[in-house]
């Protein structure tokens, strides 16, 4: 709704034209937005030239040699494995299990295999298992198939630092990379902060606790499901979290066991449970704020394939997993793993990856893909491991020199590596992301880069040794709070447009940016006065991916009135969208019921959730509340609500004077003028007839999430020249990033003004939602003939 305000004068607004003849023109100078409160796998052989170019995509570069070699990982078998990719559908249908159970035969080069299992179903890979003496035939037929998009080895994969312990000569830098595994001696009377490893303070995680725990009103917390995938979890080691841990199990065992012990170690350095009395602490020591799902991708002795890893990836993603910790490598580039790393991102995951332990410039995958955040180690004095690997594709670094965390039969072990740097910058990634849950996985993968420590001789900037520098969680947490999500940047579509990786990550330039502290200037509140009593009910939303099945209402439980509802209208909430504001005006004394409903009785799905808060005090906060969860509040006593006139924040200021400053270059019909009509500085448009998105001009988008902004305001000057009767000048507004312009006022001519006069500090309010804060505001200026 609008709210524009004419003074009663006899002068006129204005307009004039672009040219001599009689039509619409529009002159703007001084323009001020406030708001208050409120490759090619051939196996060394030729392919015959005949066979379609498509057709020679299907497979990766490798060599013959290297395929038959693939089965000596199997225990020196005759058999070579192979990652299949289907097109849709065909995964399960082409598995032997299948032709099996229909009885039917194979045909072409299936007849050949010993074994046909499907890694993912919804992403079309299989893994098929062939006689070493039989791969020629069975590519030729495989190249010949319809059904089959690409071929890659299933090439072995393994816990860093497994295969680079080789690689260097000197006992001490094999115990850097070899376990180093001095079981430590638990002691029950050792104090927390005893216990405390130099990468807690190192990355400022104990800072978010303790900002966090003198605040909990102000900063609430959405819990992040963090997934490892590695060796396994010793989910009966007294220091780890016992609640909410899911698995996938990808064929080495139960998944909540490690025979290894490295997987363990990694999980501690996530989340090591804080405030027990016992081990260590992770840099997520409170299990309420974040859950861990495990898959065990790599058996016993840390050695797996890309297939048990492309299935622990896919159980990562089903989960509902937001970040993705892996401390593992091996196996050249593949396309296969590339489009399951667009599939997590486009999926709003985020991934880490060890950068590998050799000490050299190198290309070790998974890490080197841009859609996987590459982490390198640094040690107790800050400084780059020297086994740390570095490319253009490393990112951030953490704390991995002589880790203490835990280990399996609820004991503790010391190793050194990437391994042990990544679950570090991946726990920081958790920590922070659950107190911003409406940032995006590009948004925080950002922030991270744009806060972390550089490293670089100069102190500041990212090289490819050390990538941004050492991850630092309050700096991040800092960021998003002064700036709220724009800290991290724009988001693309799809999101992996934005996932490049290393120093050309794509940040922000916070200096542009507004702090969201600057755009509120004291509460909600639409016109009612600080301190004077008056009690109201506060929503807090975060949608899911069903966001049409959620509705609320608060109504008196005495007599069943409802007060208010939400959606507004007819409209439904939109989905993974945060909402907030006022559920209620200025309350009575007297019993409330606040219910939240849910058409499909599941609630919602976390990381959404709903906070239902009195003057600041929070009454409830959920997610799983089944089909409709009601809270009862008792208001003893409700002052008479007093009003004043609200303040004002400025959001946008803009004179023209430098051409088109905040606002876009217009279309067609629009020019910016230097002097005009006795004023300096002016933006004319011509009218518009059937394309009046060529007479216009707009803001750009100003990002006010989580400040609960409900009212704006346009103030304006402008003047009409030869404007014809009910030609009009519109101010139109967006919100929450909508593409679909909104009507704030039109000005028509010959009945709001007239022709020939400046029409100084015009005002129009207007209020994008009735029950809602706005996330994102612009506002659009435009000329509209009346043909």
């Amino acid at each position: 709704m609008a709210r524009c305000h004419q003074r009663k004068r006899k002068q006129t607004r204005a307009v004039r034209s672009l040219s001599s003849s009689p039509s619409l023109a529009v002159a703007v100078v001084a323009v001020a937005l406030l708001t208050h409160g409120a490759a090619d796998l051939t196996f060394g052989r030729r392919v015959n030239s005949s066979l379609d170019t498509e057709a020679r995509k299907k497979f990766l570069r490798g060599s013959r040699r290297r395929a038959r070699a693939e089965g000596s990982v199997r225990g020196g078998s005759s058999k070579v494995n192979l990652l299949v990719k289907y097109k849709n559908g065909s995964a399960h249908t082409r598995s032997l299990s299948n032709y099996e159970s229909n009885n039917s035969t194979p045909h072409t080069w299936q007849a050949h295999t010993t074994s046909i299992s499907t890694i993912s179903e919804d992403s079309h890979i299989a893994a098929v298992e062939i006689d070493a003496n039989e791969i020629d035939l069975v590519i030729d037929e495989m190249m010949a198939d319809g059904d089959i998009v690409l071929v890659e080895e299933d090439f072995p994969m393994y816990k860093y630092p497994y295969n680079s312990i080789q690689t260097f000569d000197t006992p001490d830098q094999y115990l850097h990379l070899r376990h180093k595994q001095r079981l430590l001696t638990h002691r029950q009377n050792r104090t927390l902060m005893e216990s405390q490893q130099y990468g807690i303070a190192q990355t400022q995680a104990s800072a978010i606790w303790a900002l966090t725990e003198s605040k909990p009103n102000k900063y609430l917390n959405s819990p992040v499901k963090v997934c490892i995938v590695d060796t396994g979890y010793d989910s009966s080691h007294e220091d780890l979290p016992k609640v909410g841990v899911t698995s996938t199990n990808t064929g080495y065992g139960d998944p909540l066991q490690d025979g290894d012990g490295h997987g363990t170690h990694c999980a501690g350095v996530i989340g090591a449970v804080g405030n027990n009395g016992r081990g260590i602490v992770g840099v997520n020591p409170d299990p309420t704020k974040f859950s861990f799902h495990i898959a065990k991708a790599l058996n016993d002795d840390g050695m797996g394939t890309a297939s048990s890893v492309l299935k622990g990836i896919k159980g990562c993603i089903s989960s509902g997993s937001k970040i993705i910790s892996m401390s593992l490598g091996g196996g050249p580039k593949s396309s296969i793993f590339n489009e399951l790393y667009k599939e997590a991102y486009d999926n709003d995951v985020l991934v880490f990856a060890a950068a590998g332990n050799v000490g050299a410039m190198r290309d070790d995958y998974p890490a080197s893909y841009p859609l996987v955040v590459s982490v390198g180690a640094v040690d107790r004095f800050r400084n780059r491991a020297n086994f740390s690997n570095w490319n253009d594709q490393l990112e951030l670094m953490g704390p991995g020199k002589d880790i203490v965390s835990t280990f399996p039969g609820n004991g503790y072990g010391m190793l050194s590596g990437t391994s042990m740097a990544t679950p570090y910058v991946a726990g920081v990634a958790a920590l922070v992301w659950g107190y911003f849950p409406q940032c995006s996985n590009q948004q925080i993968r950002n922030v991270l880069a744009r806060s972390a420590r550089s490293m670089t001789s100069s102190g500041v900037g990212c090289n490819r040794r050390t990538g941004f520098g050492l991850v630092q969680a309050k700096s991040a947490f800092d960021l998003l709070d002064k700036y709220g999500c724009a800290a991290g940047g724009q988001n693309y579509s799809p999101p992996s447009a934005g996932g490049v990786g290393g120093c050309d990550q794509p940040l922000a330039d916070v200096s542009k940016l507004t702090p969201v502290s600057d755009l509120n200037t004291a509460s909600f509140s639409t016109g009612v006065a600080s301190g004077n009593g008056c009690q109201r009910l506060f929503l807090k939303m975060l949608t899911d991916d069903y966001a049409y099945e959620t509705s609320w209402e608060l109504k008196r439980a005495d007599n069943g009135e409802i007060l208010d509802f939400g959606p507004p209208g007819s409209r439904n909430f939109e989905d993974k969208t945060e909402y907030i504001g006022p559920a209620s005006g200025c309350l009575d004394a007297g019993i409330y019921e606040f219910s939240i409903i849910d058409l499909f009785g599941d609630g919602l799905t976390a990381p959404a959730y709903y906070s239902v808060s009195l003057n600041g005090e929070e009454l409830i906060k959920n997610s799983n509340f089944g089909h409709k969860e009601t809270t009862t509040f008792t208001i003893n006593n409700s002052p008479a609500e007093v009003i004043q006139q609200p303040d004002w924040t400025p959001l946008l200021f803009e004179n023209f004077s430098n051409g088109f400053g905040k606002f876009n270059d217009g279309g067609s019909n629009v020019m910016h003028v230097g002097n005009k009509f006795g004023r300096s500085g002016l933006v004319m448009m011509k009218k518009g007839t059937t394309d009046f998105e060529q007479a216009s001009v707009y803001s750009e988008n100003i990002p006010v999430k989580n400040r609960g902004f409900m009212n704006f305001k346009v103030v304006f000057s402008f003047y009409a020249n030869s404007m014809e009767v009910n030609d009009r000048f519109c101010l139109d507004y967006s919100s929450n990033g909508a593409s679909k312009w909104s009507r704030a006022k039109c000005w028509r001519s010959g009945g709001d003004f007239d022709n020939g006069k400046w029409n100084d500090n015009e005002t129009c309010e207007f209020r994008p939602s009735v029950n809602f804060a706005a996330n994102s505001i612009r506002i659009r200026f435009r000329g509209f003939s009346s043909e």
